[in-house]
């Protein structure tokens, strides 16, 4: 099965299309690091350019960042109708090709709880991806911000089997930011006062509190690409 193949699966209408015949309108909402790195000459220089970005998070991405140099093979730019995104084909531990997709930063949508977030969540949003997220599954990895979710607006069986009167937040307060495909969420309390801490949702068992959580996600995107 031939990539594209593969990539309309999940979605019938994507395509694979080339840099140079974007359009004028296309163009003037691409960050200019994808502009920057599109336009190299080699898939190797296409590369390197998209990595500089990525290594101006190493607090966020350290271990992510580090699998990426050693294991990305293409980036290439995916058009879902009007909206253009980064496909990433990455070489697994098996020696197969796993596709993630990184959104457009400047055409993300307006959340009303955006600017509540950590200046570390904020940074990426606005100057990586709008999320970052394995293809097939839309998730082991930052979540587009449109797909985050309140945790209050979920339905959670395990409520029936913890005293949610003792979490230390408030569900409605609380946001899922990457979630690892099973149902299970790296999140945080946007009433913290301290918002480098944040926590897992599991689903099946009570949450684990006072986690740093950019070191989860950077661990869980890590883990998410090895398989």
């Amino acid at each position: 099965m031939s990539k594209i193949e593969y990539l309309k699966k999940y979605n019938s209408k994507v395509e694979i299309i080339a840099f140079e015949t974007l359009n004028e309108n296309q163009l003037k909402n691409l960050p200019e690091y994808w502009k920057n790195a599109l336009s190299q000459d080699s898939t190797s220089k296409t590369i390197d350019s998209i990595l500089t970005q990525w290594k101006k998070f190493p607090y966020q991405f350290q271990s992510t960042i580090g699998y990426l140099q050693a294991n990305l093979l293409e980036i290439e730019l995916l058009a879902d109708g009007d909206q253009l995104a980064l496909l990433y084909t990455i070489k697994n531990v098996k020696g197969n090709e796993a596709y993630y997709i990184g959104y457009n930063p400047n055409t993300k949508p307006l959340i009303d709880y955006f600017e509540k977030l950590p200046e570390s969540f904020k940074d990426i949003y606005n100057q990586l991806h709008n999320g970052w997220v394995y293809y097939a599954s839309k998730s082991n990895g930052l979540l587009p911000i449109e797909d985050t979710i309140v945790l209050a607006d979920e339905d959670w069986g395990i409520l029936e089997e913890i005293d949610v009167d003792e979490l230390p937040f408030n569900l409605q307060n609380c946001i899922g930011l990457f979630d690892n495909g099973k149902g299970d969420y790296a999140s945080i309390d946007l009433e913290s006062e301290n918002k480098k801490f944040g926590f897992i949702w599991w689903h099946t068992k009570a949450p684990k509190l006072g986690i740093e959580i950019w070191p989860v996600i950077d661990e869980w995107t890590k883990i998410g690409m090895e398989r």
